[in-house]
């Protein structure tokens, strides 16, 4: 009789003793994050921030009754979604430009930092703050309210940018560092959304740039000799973009790339920032 046997001990029970039960480590299950809202007008959205496929056509100006017509006429039931208003936005870039050259160079993977308001003031303005990602064709956007009314025209670059990185929590402030104002745009935005709301459009004209990057103050009285441009974008959530691809089969333009902000700094208005001396 072996050591570990003892009297009327049965062998089968002995064989099972001696397999030794795996040992189960339990954690404490992790709260369920809070789900976030899903907006049918901006598309998907993953931990807090919406994404959204867009796609871009570009024509000349001349061709917005056109478009007009076939947007009217398109089975979509394209129709109005909010009133139509000025757009400005104040673009900031490194001091060579690193975010033009990202989008310059096409890159797959690129942003733009903006601050963005509405309506034809350009003294004092209530605004925001925008990063704007793209990926390929999907693109999100964080925005961040800027307290208060900020100064704007007239102001000389650097006591401008304390002020506007004050109104602003530390994520944001070190987010802006080293960037600086680097192109105004203006433009006339019009808002639409097919009958069923799946895919949102807007059409923007009367397109305005003025290049920031050698004034000491801001301002939007020197306008760039720019070409006189119609730009259309459609977004919508990822799951419908077949539906946006239809629907730009349908209209009379071609789809393409088009950034305002590279549209404001076209070599007509000055040096690339590759091609600026260190």
């Amino acid at each position: 009789m072996s050591r570990s046997e003892s009297p009327g001990t049965d062998p089968a029970s002995l064989a099972a003793s001696a397999v030794k039960p795996a040992v189960r480590t339990e954690t404490a299950p992790r709260p369920a994050a809070p789900r976030p809202e899903r907006s049918v007008e901006y598309g998907e959205v993953r931990a807090g921030i919406e994404l959204r496929y867009e796609l871009k056509l570009v024509s000349d100006e001349a061709a917005y009754p056109e478009l007009r017509m076939a947007l009217r006429l398109d089975r979509a039931g394209i129709r109005t979604l909010y009133p139509e208003r000025i757009v400005q936005t104040l673009y900031l870039d490194t001091t060579y430009g690193k975010l033009l050259e990202e989008n310059l160079g096409g890159l797959s993977a690129r942003e733009k930092l903006r601050l963005r308001w509405y309506g034809p003031s350009s003294e004092r303005v209530h605004s925001s703050l925008e990063r704007k990602c793209r990926e390929n064709s999907l693109g999100w956007k964080e925005i961040a309210p800027v307290a208060g009314e900020l100064e704007l025209a007239g102001r000389e670059r650097r006591p401008f940018m304390l002020d506007l990185l004050s109104r602003l929590d530390a994520r944001w402030q070190a987010r802006l560092a080293g960037y600086e104002p680097a192109q105004w745009v203006r433009y006339r935005r019009q808002y639409l959304t097919t009958a069923d709301r799946r895919v949102r459009l807007t059409l923007d004209r009367e397109l305005f740039f003025s290049d920031q990057r050698r004034m000491g103050r801001l301002s939007d009285s020197e306008p760039t000799p720019s070409p006189r441009v119609l730009v259309i974008e459609l977004k919508c959530s990822p799951e419908d973009h077949d539906v946006a691809r239809d629907l730009v089969s349908r209209l009379p333009l071609p789809i393409g790339r088009c950034s305002k902000f590279v549209l404001a700094a076209e070599r007509s208005s000055g040096p690339l920032p590759s091609q600026l001396e260190v």
